[in-house]
């Protein structure tokens, strides 16, 4: 499964970086909004977009 993932500094004021998340999904595990926002902040920590406190991710909705 794949969502878009918006990641914000200052508490959702200014993007930063826009991440496509793939989270498999099988019988045991279906990944919900809060797995892939927090799958992208991961990312932005390692990718170095910002400190934890100053970021935020937001899960774009399936049309």
């Amino acid at each position: 499964m794949k969502r878009v993932v918006d990641v914000f500094k200052n508490r959702g004021r200014e993007l930063v970086w826009t991440y496509v998340i793939h989270l498999q999904n099988d019988e045991g595990f279906h990944p919900g909004q809060l797995d892939f926002e927090v799958e992208a902040l991961r990312l932005s920590q390692l990718d170095k977009r910002g400190t934890a406190n100053e970021l935020s991710a937001k899960a774009r909705p399936n049309n």
